[in-house]
């Protein structure tokens, strides 16, 4: 052996790290293992904007909504808004028959003959979840056409039966409606109508823009940016839940919980679009305790720290320092050598 060989074999001896620890088990297992534990069935999908990389578990499992429905009654407004056939500042005043249930929303809090823009119903409807301005929104919509512009982008899953608090009383669609109440979608279907509109390809990049930041409004944060490091990572996550009670018992006569939530997800090196349904929870607790809310705070975090830890691997970055040193080793050698 040479002496210059001799002294790249050492370096590399010197510079290699201990025997690595077993994987760790790929992120798809360790969702699935969470998952398994909830009482109730759960669907995710999640797809990375940066490198295309895309998580699905039951993902194309057809889900009740809730009021994540509402994004796609978004959608459809600011179609209307683009082609003039709505407009942003369209008033539409407040009756005391419009007030949709008994909840403390902002708009059944207020007097009849209030006014209201369409800008204001949007901003309402989505942050508040606010039911009252979804009807007056749907209203003006129809839910026919919402759903049409919905397999327009090829989502012919994700669809809105009626108006919120008219249980058995479809717009369209009525043997859908008898089992998914509000609106129906798939873990996959709703996480695309997300990036398409974090990509910019719905209507237009200013609508689409906007409709984020109404999305970053929301008030409800109990699932999917619950456990996220926000302000650490300076993350900005847009997100749309849905909350209610399956319509058709089980067979002990027991209608369990639906809980939704889709988001984008943004940070400085990190972009990507996520979506969690559960349904017939056994969980019926209305606080943040809730075992759909408490599981779907997991996963969301899972799949971040998975996606937020970078391209390469510590194993990688450690093959790397090796070869470098070895190397500067054998670059000092040769010189010795030179006469």
């Amino acid at each position: 052996m040479t002496p210059v060989l001799g002294l790249l074999v050492a370096a590399c001896v010197l510079a290699a790290p201990p025997a690595p620890a077993a994987a760790p088990e790929p992120v798809e297992v360790r969702l699935q293992h969470r998952i398994q534990t909830v009482h109730g069935e759960v669907g995710l999908a999640a797809t990375n904007l940066e490198t295309g990389k895309t998580l699905g578990i039951r993902a194309d499992t057809r889900f009740p909504t809730a009021s994540l429905i509402k994004v796609a009654v978004m959608v459809e407004a600011y179609h209307r808004i683009a082609d003039g056939s709505l407009r942003r500042d369209t008033t539409v005043t407040l009756t005391e028959a419009d007030k949709a249930g008994d909840e403390t929303v902002p708009l059944n809090m207020l007097h009849p003959g209030s006014t209201f823009t369409v800008e204001d119903l949007l901003k309402l409807m989505i942050a508040y979840s606010d039911n009252t301005a979804t009807n007056l929104l749907v209203r003006l919509l129809g839910a026919a056409q919402i759903d049409r512009r919905m397999v327009s982008y090829g989502l012919t899953s994700t669809k809105i039966f009626r108006p919120t608090f008219r249980d058995g009383h479809a717009d369209v669609f009525p043997e859908e409606e008898h089992e998914f109440g509000l609106g129906m979608t798939t873990p996959r279907e709703i996480a695309r109508l997300f990036q398409l509109i974090a990509e910019g390809k719905v209507v237009s990049r200013a609508a689409c823009d906007e409709m984020l930041s109404i999305l970053a409004m929301q008030q409800d944060r109990a699932m999917i940016p619950r456990s996220l490091p926000i302000e650490r990572d300076k993350l900005i996550v847009a997100n749309k839940t849905g909350w209610d009670e399956e319509k058709l018992p089980d067979a002990k006569g027991f209608k369990g919980e639906i809980r939704t939530d889709a988001a984008f997800v943004k940070g400085p090196k990190l972009r990507y679009v996520i979506a969690i349904c559960v349904r017939r929870g056994d969980d019926t607790r209305a606080t943040v305790d809730n075992e759909a809310l408490v599981t779907g705070a997991e996963l969301s975090r899972i799949v971040y720290d998975v996606w937020s830890r970078g391209r390469e691997s510590a194993g990688d970055a450690g093959q790397k320092e090796i070869f470098k040193a070895a190397r500067r080793v054998l670059a000092g050698a040769r010189a010795k050598t030179l006469p």
